[in-house]
């Protein structure tokens, strides 16, 4: 079996990246014939590309493989100010990628803030029961459905990991249909490209379980306290005891995984242990500021009373 996963960087998060890809190549080069990952590039440097090949010539069925799409970007119009580099974007267009490789019939989508601590083999050989993608759904999630007009029984699921069928996608012009949409109402979109697939795809979305998608805020608190706090959550009190215990990709949304900015023990371990495996073993982890040192150690001492520290 041919593993097939895609990225998306700019010359800014290579390390994320380098860390990111090492993660899914030490724990998928195991277990399958060949891993194949396609980042689409949104400006990485000879020097960075060259590094991160060195780093998959560790792995002898591993592959890795840059396709530019810097100019491709310029048919997405961003919000106003929008907090987000247009490389967000980029996952939008893989189907220019098909031509090239028509033999991918299954795509899974990470960001370049995750690391996989386990094998996945199982999100390349499942049903996605003739939908065209699958993912987690996101951990709070009834504000955005009310903006978008979904119904409150709707699906709205976290873009940080997604499960694509290729032939579906393009059967359904998705990538040029949430472009469109994007387009059409950019002041509107707080999550632009997550908010637009969830709008354009939301009868074409089949549900993964969490411990695909274990974001950092389901890692730290007491999970009755947890589940009783978000009131939304779509997973039970069990899935979420399950997945905080069986894990296999963990997400860093909205964090620095490379500074010390409050993510969870169990996220920080698994990102060190990575880390020190990669080829970027040697850049350390550091504090962004004075405010951000003492936030830190406001949350360990905090954990280490009550007992997170030590999950």
């Amino acid at each position: 079996m041919t593993a097939n996963f895609m990225f998306v960087s700019d010359d800014n998060y290579t390390k994320n990246l380098g860390v990111c890809a090492y993660s899914v190549l030490h724990n998928m080069c195991p277990a399958v014939d060949q891993v194949r990952v396609f980042v689409m590039d949104c400006g990485i440097t000879e020097e960075h590309k060259a590094q991160l090949q060195k780093q998959t010539e560790r792995f002898d069925n591993a592959e890795m493989i840059f396709y530019n799409i810097e100019t491709l970007l310029d048919e997405v119009v961003p919000k106003e100010g929008a907090r987000w580099h247009r490389a967000i974007y980029g996952r939008l267009f893989f189907p220019q990628l098909m031509a090239q490789y028509p033999d991918i019939d299954r795509l899974v989508y990470l960001d370049c803030d995750i690391i996989m601590d386990a094998p996945v083999t199982e999100l390349f050989e499942m049903s996605l029961d003739g939908k065209c993608l699958a993912g987690v759904v996101d951990a709070s999630d009834t504000e955005r459905k009310q903006a978008l007009g979904l119904a409150p029984q709707a699906i709205y699921i976290n873009s940080g990991v997604l499960v694509i069928d290729t032939a579906r996608w393009m059967a359904l012009d998705a990538s040029r249909r949430i472009i469109d949409y994007i387009n059409s109402i950019p002041e509107e979109l707080l999550f632009p490209d997550q908010d637009a697939i969830n709008y354009i795809l939301r009868d074409e979305i089949k549900v993964l379980g969490l411990a695909y998608n274990m974001m950092w805020m389901l890692t730290d608190r007491d999970i009755p306290k947890l589940v009783r706090n978000i009131a939304d959550l779509y997973y039970t009190e069990e899935q979420v005891h399950d997945a905080l215990h069986h894990g296999k990709i963990y997400h860093y949304a909205a964090h620095d995984m490379w500074s010390f900015d409050g993510i969870t023990p169990i996220h920080a371990r698994k990102f060190v242990k990575y880390r020190n495996l990669s080829d970027w073993r040697g850049v350390r982890r550091r504090f962004q500021n004075a405010g951000q040192f003492c936030m830190w150690l406001i949350f360990t001492v905090k954990r280490m009373l009550t007992g997170d520290f030590w999950k």
